[in-house]
């Protein structure tokens, strides 16, 4: 699976914000002229609780012949360099498959089993794809078929910004492997880091994303790569927007300790 920074948000008009990419693209060759996607998928996340333990999440064809889509519900957790999906029931999707008309939409309602009180949030990814019809090709092109991937936070509705634990590293214990942002978060609340740019003390910045850079979940940790930064760097400022509020701290480069960086940190 890529990361969730890969999830970015495409605004269609006179409907609500679409999610666009998440996991992959995959592309299967085709015949023919160009072809543009046709499912669209609103909204971009699902927040549940105890209080409200169902959601609804609706599939738009843009097309003009139908279609059919599958939504699948996974359970997702981090270690430092990847996120990790795995099957489960705690939250299903109903109905899992579904077949939307041209210009048509179809709810697919998602809901958490069991009303046992939620100790900490809870973190989820929907990955809903289109199923391919099986249309016969012409001879020249790529039809490229998008999965989309909508996070889902089961718990206290929250939006603080958590306090995260940000240094710089780098990714090995060997001189001059690639530096990296790392978000600790030692609380019970996700955080999504956006807008981040790094300020290095010679007046020279480097910009990690215009937009979503990705989430560091609870208990978590999770770091993404850093390029541009001067070579007698030590310290730098994050200027970032944690769950749509700004935070700057000035951090400092750390040189990991031999073996560090192959040990998952714990939720």
């Amino acid at each position: 699976m890529r990361d969730p920074q890969f999830d970015r948000a495409a605004r269609r008009p006179g409907r609500r914000t679409v999610a666009r990419v998440f996991a992959a693209l995959t592309c299967c060759t085709i015949t023919g002229a160009a072809w543009a996607a046709a499912l669209q998928v609103s909204p971009i996340r699902l927040d549940l609780s105890a209080d409200k333990p169902a959601a609804a999440l609706t599939l738009h064809n843009d097309g003009s012949a139908p279609l059919n889509a599958q939504v699948r519900v996974f359970a997702w957790t981090q270690s430092l360099d990847e996120d990790h999906l795995k099957r489960t029931q705690a939250i299903v999707a109903s109905p899992p498959i579904v077949r939307i008309a041209p210009n048509g939409d179809q709810t697919v309602r998602i809901l958490r089993v069991g009303n046992a009180p939620l100790a900490r949030e809870e973190t989820y990814r929907l990955l809903i794809d289109e199923i391919p019809n099986g249309q016969s090709a012409s001879a020249t092109g790529v039809r490229m078929q998008l999965r989309y991937s909508v996070p889902v936070f089961a718990g206290v509705a929250d939006e603080r910004a958590p306090p995260l634990a940000l240094t710089l590293e780098r990714k090995d214990a060997q001189a001059g492997a690639p530096l990296m942002l790392r978000a600790a978060n030692n609380t019970d609340l996700h955080a999504q880091l956006s807008r981040v740019r790094l300020e290095w003390p010679d007046g020279q910045s480097t910009q990690l994303s215009a937009g979503l850079l990705g989430y560091a979940l609870p208990r978590a940790a999770r770091r993404w790569p850093v390029s541009g930064a001067p070579a007698n760097a030590t310290s730098a400022t994050v200027h970032a927007l944690v769950n749509g509020e700004p935070v700057t701290a000035r951090v400092i480069i750390v040189e990991p300790a031999r073996g560090s960086e192959s040990a998952p940190p714990g939720r």
